[in-house]
């Protein structure tokens, strides 16, 4: 199998860079690149569950909407949006 690198420019908070360069320093990660991808990696098993709950509350809430169910107040958005970013 053959992996890609692709180059990206993004900003991390100063505590991230100087866990990278921890890990580096005590030879957990080859480089800066190679500590980021470890911290990516391990956390992106968290994000596929979070992004797999998320997928079946709103194909739920299709399916309830299907079965002429109505949501009062419209708060599920509102309540769902909280729930993510609050």
């Amino acid at each position: 199998m053959i992996v890609l690198s692709v180059t990206v420019s993004i900003k991390v908070r100063r505590e991230i860079v100087e866990l990278a360069d921890k890990m580096v320093r005590l030879g957990l990660a080859r480089s800066r690149s190679h500590a980021f991808n470890i911290m990516i990696e391990r956390g992106l098993k968290e994000v596929l569950k979070e992004i797999e709950f998320w997928e079946n509350v709103y194909r739920e809430v299709e399916e309830l909407k299907k079965k002429g169910f109505v949501l009062r107040h419209g708060g599920l958005t509102r309540l769902l949006e909280e729930d993510r970013f609050g």
